[in-house]
């Protein structure tokens, strides 16, 4: 079981150690606080690197009105604008930086990884603009590629942390344990006291089964960071992973107080606990994770599967028609819709949801899908 754990939560380490959009991606950043969160935007601070004046001023104008409309989250018409500047100044890397920074933003990663090509190839030896194309490319799932951007933006940088971070994710989804240890030590040498490196490289000792090692490791993450719900997550697996647990528990418990609100942290430990195979303890952390985070679907999708499975039908259905009606082309959804319509006999409601899922499952070509609905359709006109 212990194994189960560990392999099913090494997932842990690239889900919350994915290093961030590159703080300085483009000129001097500016920055704007939100609640808890701080966005940095590009666009002041722009080395103009036009000759003509008159151009240089219509340059300047337009990077101003860029960042204003930036600063509005206004990011696509940022973007337009700031192309028209590239138009300009067509050897300034720091505007196409700009604009894959905006672009990463929107989550249009494959758009991001390309203007910061153009960007190194202005200037190849800017660590920030390898950065951003290996945080692009890892989200592309490109590892390989994000493997060598990172690299690249360590070596030119040796104190960016987070290309060390961002390079030890990337091994560690290419299975280069040790590699990804290495970078995350490296990580630590630069800032000590970073409770991320030390976390990050605890999972990883973690999936190798090196579990002394890894719960120092952890243990060191929650002493620098002690309010940390993610560290605490991680804390926690570890000692599930050691079969310790109570103390797993206990640490998983600390987790959700310190992150009530938050239905990340709060799904993350349903999903330990579906691990467990503790559906009751799943259900009640997807239940909170749907409530802090009405938009999480996967929260309502896992808690009405276990509502399905208990024989609880009637909430089943309630939660399955939330999840239906953010995703209303979620085939898995409609059919087990159809299974809850179908124990509660109401067999019309029930073939509407069966003929819905057959439908997105042709779409799909999942033949498996398919087959699963067929059966039930059958099942109900006898």
């Amino acid at each position: 079981m212990y194994k189960k754990t560990v392999s099913i939560f090494s997932s842990l380490v690239v889900a919350i150690i994915t290093a961030t959009i590159p703080s300085v991606a483009y000129g001097v950043a500016c920055q704007k606080t939100s609640g808890i969160k701080t966005y940095i935007y590009p666009g002041c601070g722009v080395k103009l690197l036009a000759q003509n004046q008159s151009v240089s001023s219509n340059l300047d104008k337009l990077l101003r009105q860029g960042r204003a409309l930036a600063d509005a989250g206004k990011y696509q018409k940022a973007i337009t604008i700031y192309q028209q500047a590239a138009r300009l100044d067509p050897k300034n890397a720091q505007i196409y930086s700009g604009i894959a920074y905006l672009e990463a933003l929107q989550g249009n990663f494959q758009a991001a990884s390309q203007f910061y090509q153009q960007a190194i190839a202005i200037e190849p030896h800017k660590a920030d603009f390898q950065y951003g194309l290996g945080y692009s490319m890892a989200k592309l799932e490109n590892y390989q590629a994000a493997v060598k951007a990172y690299r690249r933006a360590s070596l030119l940088d040796r104190n960016n942390v987070n290309a060390h971070l961002g390079l030890g994710a990337a091994l560690f989804r290419l299975e280069k344990y040790n590699e990804a240890i290495i970078a995350y030590q490296v990580a630590i040498q630069s800032n000590s006291n970073n409770a991320e490196a030390y976390a990050s490289m605890g999972l990883t000792l973690l999936k190798q089964e090196r579990f002394p090692e890894a719960l120092e490791a952890l243990r060191e993450a929650v002493r620098l960071s002690p309010r940390d719900p993610g560290v605490q997550i991680k804390l926690g697996t570890a000692l599930l992973s050691t079969g310790d647990i109570n103390g797993g528990l206990a640490t998983l418990e600390v987790a959700s107080r310190l992150g009530p609100r938050n239905g990340e942290i709060q799904f993350q430990i349903a999903e330990i606990y579906k691990a467990q195979n503790n559906p009751q303890a799943a259900l009640k952390f997807y239940q909170r994770a749907a409530y802090a985070n009405p938009d999480l679907v996967e929260a309502k999708f896992a808690a009405a599967e276990i509502l399905l499975e208990s024989q609880d039908y009637l909430q089943a259905i309630i939660m399955f028609r939330q999840v239906i009606k953010k995703n209303p082309d979620r085939a898995d959804a409609h059919y087990k819709m159809g299974l809850a319509l179908h124990r509660r006999e109401r067999v019309r409601e029930a073939r509407k949801s069966f003929e819905r899922a057959l439908k997105l499952f042709e779409k799909q070509n999942n033949s498996e899908g398919k087959e699963k609905v067929e059966t039930m359709m059958t099942e109900l006109e006898n």
